[in-house]
C-alpha cells in the first residue's frame, strides 16, 4: 500500500534485480531527485493511474495470486489435508503468478535474477507439496513466498510504513488461505474451527493495520476517500478484511447454533455456510488486490489547512491539472487552474490540448460552491483559468466541473476571517506565486504578506539605477505607470526622487522620445505594455524605451511587447533560477515562474542566486522555440515553464549604479 509516486517508465517499477513490477521507485519523481531540494508531495491527482494500466494490472494479478499461494501453504499448520478443489485452486494461482512474474520481467527488459528464480521455484513448490503425502511441508516455501509478497507490497525495508504494509501482506495471505480452505473443506471437518479463528483474527488485524495506515498517510478527508482512485482503493483495504472477519464470525455462530439445535437447524445452517463461502473468498481477494493499487496511484494530497494555500492536482477528464486555492479563509478566495495547455477565453474554458479529444471543444470549466457556479476566466497577465469565489465559514469542499465531469476537492477555511491584503485583489496571482515558491522549496504554505504590500530594497536600488542610467544617456523625459498598491506608490516615490536628483523631467504621459517606466502590478503592467506597443505602431510613443520594474519579470507581461527592458540582479538562465523553474514545473505544472516566487523559493531553501548589483536585461520574442522537455530536446513548441515562453531575456548592459546619493550611472 506504499503511497509513493512512480515514474511512468515500467523499468523503474522493477527493482535492480528485476524481480517484480512493484515496490517504490522513490519518494519523488525522477526530475525532483535530479535537482537540489526535492519538493514535498503536495499534489494528488484524481482517479487516473500514476503508471500504465498494463503495469498496474500485472502487479494486481501477480500479488493477488501470490497471496493465494502463500496462504494455502501457511494454513497447513492448523488445517487438514487439502481437498482436490483446494489443490486445483492453489495450482492455478501458482501458474498465474509465475506467468505474471515472467511477463513483468520480460516487459521491464530485465533478466531473470536470483530473486526472481527463488520466487518462481517457491511458488511452484507450494502446490506441488500440497499434492504430496505430507502437505504440511508446503509451509516452508509458503513462508518464502509470503516474505517476497511482503517486500513487494510494502516496498523497501527503509520505507516509512514498511511494517504496516508488510504486516498487511502477511495477514492478507493468511486470510486468503483460510478463506480458500473453508470454501473447499467439508464442514464440520476436523480443525476447521481453528482455521476459521485464524481467518477472523487475520481479517481483524488487517482492518487495524489498514485503518492506521489511512489515519497516518491519508486520504485526509471523506471527499478524497470516496472521490479519488487512491481513496477508493484504501477504503477497500479496510472494508474487505472487515467483511472477511464478519462473515467468518457469522459462520462460527451458525455452526454453534446448528450443533445445539435440531436436525432441521443443522440443514439450514449448512445452507447458510455454503452461501457465505464464496463471499468470504471474494472479500479476501479484494483485500489483497486493493492493497496492490495505491502504489500505482497518485498519493493523496495533504488535508487543507485554514490560512494555507491549497495546491494539488485534479483530473477533469483530459489529464492532470494543477489547482490552487488562496488564501483559504472565509470570504473571497482566488482559485487557479493550470496545466495541460488549459486555454480560457472569457467565461468558457477550452479542453487542454494534447490529451485527446477536440482541443477546441468548449469544456465549461467552472468551480461550484453550494448552488453557485463561477466560471474560470482568463487574465491577461498570467496563464490558466481564474475564478474568485466566496467560501463561507464551514465550507468543506468545492466542486470543479468540465463539461459533464465533476471533481470534488476538500477545503477548510476555518473561522478566522483576516486575510493578507492583496491576496484576492489585482495582485493576487503574484501573491499566490510567492506562496507556491515556498511550497516548491518544502516550506510553509501559509499565505503571508503579499509582495505588492512593500517595496523590496533590492527593487528600490534597481529602479534608482534605471533612472540614473536614463539621466546619464540624456533622456528627454520619463513617464511613470503605477497603480494604487503600496509597492507601486513607494516605487513611484523612489523614481521621482531620483529623477529630480538627475534633472530628468517626469511627465504625466510618455512623449514620443520619452522613456516609460512601469512600476505597477502584473495586471496593469500587462495592459500598459500592450497599449504602448500598439500605439507605437501608428504614432511615435516612448521611443526612449519601455522599462519594467524587476517584479514584472513574468511571461504574461513580457509577451505584450516586441521589446522591453528591466533591471535584474540575476540571469534567468543561471543554475539556481533554472532549478526553481524545473521544480515549479514538476510540482505545479502550468504555473509561471516569477521573481516573487524565486525569492520565496530561495529564502526557504537557502539558495543564493542574486548578484550584488543589478544589470540591464532586454526581453523580446525569439523565433527559435524553447522546448518544454526536461532533457533539453527541441520539438518546435515554446517552453511554457520558461521565464518568457517563446522569448528570451538577455543581459545587454553593465552593472547599474544603485547606491543612494551617488551620481548617475552607466548608460544602457
Amino acid at each position: 500500500m506504499t503511497s509513493v509516486s512512480f515514474s511512468t517508465s515500467f523499468s523503474t517499477l522493477v527493482p535492480a534485480g528485476g524481480l517484480l513490477p512493484a515496490g517504490p521507485a522513490g519518494d519523488a519523481p525522477a526530475l525532483l531527485r535530479a535537482v537540489a531540494g526535492a519538493a514535498p508531495a503536495v499534489l494528488a491527482a484524481g482517479p487516473s493511474d500514476g503508471v500504465p494500466f498494463v503495469d498496474t494490472a500485472l502487479r494486481l494479478v501477480l500479488l493477488t495470486a501470490l497471496a493465494v499461494v502463500a496462504g494455502s501453504g501457511l494454513v497447513r499448520v492448523l488445517a487438514d489435508a487439502p481437498g482436490r478443489a483446494e489443490r486445483v485452486v492453489a495450482g492455478v494461482a501458482a501458474l498465474v503468478a509465475v506467468s505474471a512474474a515472467v511477463a513483468a520481467v520480460t516487459r521491464s527488459g530485465a533478466g531473470i535474477s536470483g530473486w526472481t528464480l527463488l520466487l518462481l521455484l517457491a511458488t511452484v513448490a507450494v502446490p506441488a507439496l500440497l499434492a504430496g503425502p505430507r502437505p504440511v511441508l508446503a509451509v516452508a516455501p509458503a513462508l518464502v513466498v509470503t516474505g517476497l509478497l511482503a517486500i513487494q507490497l510494502a516496498g523497501t525495508p527503509s520505507a516509512p510504513w514498511f511494517a504496516l504494509d508488510a504486516g498487511y501482506a502477511v495477514v492478507g495471505a493468511l486470510a486468503a488461505g483460510a478463506a480458500l480452505h473453508l470454501a473447499t473443506a467439508t464442514d464440520p471437518a476436523p480443525r476447521v474451527a481453528r482455521v476459521r479463528i485464524v481467518g477472523i483474527a487475520a481479517g481483524t488485524v488487517a482492518v487495524v493495520l489498514a485503518a492506521v495506515r489511512v489515519a497516518l498517510t491519508g486520504p485526509f478527508s471523506l471527499t478524497d476517500l470516496h472521490g479519488t482512485g487512491y481513496g477508493r482503493a484504501v477504503l477497500v483495504t479496510v472494508l474487505a478484511p472487515a467483511a472477511v472477519a464478519a462473515l467468518l464470525a457469522v459462520q462460527a455462530w451458525v455452526t454453534r447454533r446448528a450443533t445445539a439445535g435440531t436436525r432441521s437447524d443443522g440443514v439450514r445452517a449448512a445452507e447458510l455456510r455454503d452461501r457465505l463461502r464464496t463471499p468470504v473468498v471474494l472479500a479476501a481477494l479484494a483485500a489483497v488486490g486493493a492493497a496492490t493499487l495505491p502504489a500505482a496511484l497518485p498519493s493523496p494530497a495533504p488535508g487543507a489547512t485554514p490560512g494555507q494555500a491549497l495546491l494539488r492536482s485534479v483530473d477533469l477528464g483530459a489529464g492532470p491539472l494543477t489547482l490552487a486555492v488562496s488564501p483559504m479563509r472565509p470570504g473571497p478566495n482566488l482559485v487557479q487552474l493550470t496545466g495541460g495547455g488549459v486555454e480560457v477565453t472569457g467565461p468558457d474554458a477550452r479542453m487542454p490540448a494534447g490529451h485527446g479529444g477536440d482541443p477546441g471543444a468548449p469544456a465549461g470549466y467552472a468551480v461550484r460552491v453550494g448552488d453557485r457556479a463561477v466560471p474560470f476566466t482568463a487574465r491577461t497577465e498570467v496563464r490558466g483559468g481564474w475564478a474568485l469565489v466566496d467560501l463561507p465559514a464551514g465550507t468543506s469542499s468545492i466542486t470543479l466541473t468540465a463539461g459533464g465531469l465533476t471533481r470534488s476537492v476538500p477545503v477548510d477555511v476555518g473561522t478566522e476571517r483576516t486575510a493578507p491584503a492583496g491576496a484576492t485583489g489585482p495582485d493576487a496571482p503574484e501573491c499566490l506565486s510567492a506562496t507556491v515558491g515556498r511550497i516548491v522549496a518544502g516550506g510553509d504554505a501559509t499565505v503571508g504578506n503579499c509582495p505588492s504590500e512593500a517595496l523590496d530594497p533590492a527593487d528600490a536600488g534597481a529602479l534608482r539605477g534605471i533612472v540614473r542610467a536614463l539621466g546619464g544617456q540624456g533622456a528627454p523625459g520619463l513617464a511613470i505607470a503605477g497603480d494604487a498598491s503600496p509597492r507601486s506608490r513607494a516605487a513611484a516615490d523612489v523614481v521621482r526622487a531620483e529623477a529630480a536628483a538627475a534633472g530628468l523631467p517626469v511627465r504625466p504621459a510618455a512623449g514620443p522620445q520619452d522613456a516609460l517606466l512601469v512600476v505597477s502590478g502584473w495586471q496593469l503592467a500587462a495592459t500598459t505594455v500592450r497599449d504602448t506597443a500598439r500605439a507605437a505602431l501608428t504614432t511615435p510613443t516612448a521611443l526612449g524605451g519601455t522599462y519594467l520594474a524587476p517584479w514584472l519579470l513574468t511571461g504574461g507581461v513580457l509577451g505584450q511587447s516586441p521589446g522591453t527592458l528591466l533591471p535584474l540582479d540575476f540571469g534567468p538562465q543561471e543554475p539556481a533560477p533554472q532549478r526553481y523553474v524545473r521544480l515549479l514545473a514538476a510540482v505545479a505544472p502550468g504555473s509561471a515562474p516569477s521573481l516573487s516566487g524565486l525569492r520565496a523559493w530561495a529564502a526557504t531553501s537557502g539558495e543564493t542566486y542574486a548578484d550584488p548589483v543589478p544589470s540591464l536585461y532586454a526581453a523580446a520574442p525569439v523565433d527559435v522555440p524553447m522546448t518544454a522537455d526536461t532533457d533539453g530536446g527541441h520539438h518546435g513548441s515554446p517552453n511554457e515553464a520558461a521565464w518568457f515562453p517563446g522569448g528570451a531575456v538577455v543581459r545587454i548592459g553593465s552593472a547599474l549604479d544603485t547606491g543612494p546619493g551617488t551620481p548617475a550611472g552607466p548608460t544602457p
